[in-house]
């Protein structure tokens, strides 16, 4: 979609593992929490910056294709006694909301700006969508649980289009 200032695109991404890891208090057992992003909203970037493990919920993290050294860290935990590591692989569908826009379409749905002043991430609802949302370099990464991706779409489309013909 593309309107001046309101130029923004939404790509769904290809989806492979996914993994939540769930602790079973705090502090975490078993680790060294060095390695994890413990602050609330706190996400730990790959080597190009993308979202690799995003600290959503108070003791819950999202790791969307989560590299070997970050499934080590993982197995590590679980066996220390520090949590647990499911594969939701899935139910999230991977979504990059990019460009000038990209704030204002969000902003539609909720104020992005305001849900992630001081943090990385959250989890949010985007849309009636249950989502979490991260700040990305040209945007948003956002992941949408699977079963409302097309409603997402559809209705991101449809506020996009309504801000790109302005006030009536």
């Amino acid at each position: 979609m593309s309107n001046g200032n309101f130029a923004y695109r939404i790509r769904r991404k290809p989806t492979g593992t996914v993994l939540e890891i769930a602790a079973f208090g705090w502090p975490l057992r078993g680790f060294a929490a060095a390695d994890w992003p413990t602050s609330p909203g706190a996400v730990r970037r790959d080597a190009a910056l993308q979202p690799a493990l995003l600290h959503f919920a108070p003791g819950r993290w999202l790791a969307p294709e989560p590299t070997p050294a970050l499934r080590a860290l993982f197995a590590a935990t679980a066996s220390g006694g520090g949590g647990t590591v499911i594969d939701v692989s899935g139910k999230w569908e991977a979504l990059s909301v990019a460009g000038p826009g990209a704030t204002r379409l969000l902003a539609c749905a909720l104020d992005i700006e305001a849900v992630l002043e001081g943090r990385d991430c959250a989890a949010v609802t985007l849309f009636d969508c249950p989502a979490i949302v991260a700040r990305a370099a040209d945007g948003f990464a956002v992941w949408v649980q699977s079963s409302y991706a097309v409603d997402f779409m559809a209705t991101a489309a449809q506020s996009g289009a309504t801000l790109a013909r302005g006030p009536a």
